[in-house]
């Protein structure tokens, strides 16, 4: 062979090997099927599960996505096995979500398992203005019967969930003071706000309460919604509170904006300029973690509270945005978290739109875990949750008030330094029953929010 053939044969070789490396592996993903009507949706999801989405180096290469019907289906297929947080949606449960929208009887409902071991249905809370509020439907009401069906009945057949979800029902409800009464409703689509109730405790309800102590019900952590936190922490500054409850009890999470704001708000004047949060992303976009974009920085404002030590109230409800915040603000002013363990979800998530960019009228919408969150000490990574100061068991037995077995614990706590001892256990409605419980949100895929959108110059 010629020195010059040897020559030729050594460039192929060099071509063929950068080729080969720096082109992605031939996929149905990459090679949209014009007979497939969502083929262009597959090949952006594909794109950006392979790119930006944390586990991207795990996700599978050989699916033959021609087969599969729906995006959801085929997003489902691109995570990971330790993903139990990445979720998408349509374009208009987006936008509903966004701005408080949904059908619905207007209250969440539980059961009082833990610590308690009852099975009984009772409300968790109930949105103002809904089917339930109007007809004074209450937080602790025990839900008997649906359509005259006992409830017990409907857990035991493992029904509860399919006759509840159902457009109209007749309910029958047992008040706080054992009293029945029954009703017909039908969902209807509501405007709900990330606010649940704004209170102020002093002595008058708590006799030897040294100062004011401020209660506030964060719902959702709403971008659309930021007036709810100005309004509330308003109240609290007019009021001047020395120390706050904030109550995140049933609160997925949500927006950044929201989150950064809140904070904004409590945080002491010696947290000012230091970071309640920073992103880690994966190795692709590492360089990202040093950036100020990707960290959110304490920016104390106009009528930011001066509190003395802040109460953040938690269950397993509480996750995403929620534990961004009581995990960020621990380390810069004096947190006690009472109640139960978070849901431990320690990363968050870009919205990614379909068509890309376009968040006024997108087509879909992708929510795939990019990145991880930390604190100013480098802590983040709580997978099963973040663990109390103080365990206490939600009262599901009393409304939010200054009959709440966690108010009043904490009152005491205020008042005397200690805990009160548990509450005592109430004859449960119905009890052992462990395979057949109704579903809470937070037991639902994809539950749990810490979200912003992708801003890149």
């Amino acid at each position: 062979m010629t020195k010059n053939n040897l020559k030729q044969l050594v460039l192929l070789i060099l071509l063929f090997v950068t080729i080969a490396a720096t082109s992605p592996s031939c996929t149905k993903e990459d090679n949209p099927n014009n007979n497939d009507p969502i083929s262009s949706v597959k090949k952006y999801t594909f794109n950006i599960m392979t790119d930006i989405y944390y586990w991207y180096k795990d996700v599978p290469r050989n699916i033959n996505s021609a087969s599969i019907k729906t995006v959801e289906a085929y997003f489902d297929t691109l995570l990971v096995d330790i993903d139990r947080w990445s979720w998408m949606m349509t374009g208009q449960q987006y936008l509903n979500s966004e701005s408080g929208i949904v059908e619905s009887y207007g209250i969440s409902i539980g059961q009082p398992i833990d610590y308690y071991e009852d099975y009984s249905v009772r409300v968790r809370y109930v949105f103002p203005n809904s089917p339930m509020s109007e007809n004074n439907v209450k937080r602790g009401y025990e839900l008997t019967h649906i359509n005259d069906t006992p409830v017990k009945t409907l857990v035991e057949n493992s029904t509860f969930n399919t006759v509840y979800a159902q457009k109209s029902n007749s309910f029958t409800f047992k008040d706080n003071k054992g009293k029945s009464y029954s009703f017909s409703a039908s969902k209807r689509v509501l405007n709900t706000r990330s606010s649940l109730k704004t209170n102020i405790y002093g002595e008058e309800e708590f006799p030897g309460l040294p100062h004011k102590v401020g209660y506030f019900h964060y719902l959702t952590f709403k971008a659309g919604m930021l007036d709810d936190i100005h309004n509330a922490m308003k109240f609290f500054k007019n009021s001047q509170i020395k120390e706050l409850i904030l109550d995140l009890r049933y609160n997925g999470g949500g927006d950044g904006q929201a989150s950064s704001l809140l904070a904004n708000y409590i945080a002491p004047a010696s947290a000012q300029n230091k970071i309640l949060a920073k992103k880690e992303h994966n190795d692709r976009y590492r360089s990202w973690d040093s950036e100020e974009t990707t960290k959110t920085v304490i920016e104390r404002i106009d009528g930011a509270l001066d509190l003395d030590r802040l109460f953040i109230l938690t269950t397993k409800g509480s996750a995403s945005a929620s534990e961004v915040i009581l995990n960020g603000l621990d380390p810069l002013m004096h947190v006690v978290q009472v109640g139960s363990t978070t849901y431990g979800k320690p990363n968050g998530m870009y919205v990614l739109p379909f068509p890309e960019g376009n968040y006024e009228t997108p087509q879909y919408v992708f929510l795939p875990i990019c990145f991880f969150s930390v604190n100013s000490e480098g802590y983040g990574h709580y997978l099963d949750g973040i663990l109390p100061d103080h365990y206490r068991p939600d009262d599901l037995y009393h409304d939010f008030g200054i009959e709440d077995d966690w108010i009043k614990s904490i009152m005491h706590y205020i008042i005397e330094g200690s805990f009160p001892p548990l509450p005592p256990k109430p004859t449960a409605t119905f009890t052992s029953l462990p395979k057949n419980k109704i579903t809470l949100p937070e037991e639902r895929k994809g539950y749990g929010i810490y979200k912003t959108k992708l801003k890149r110059d």
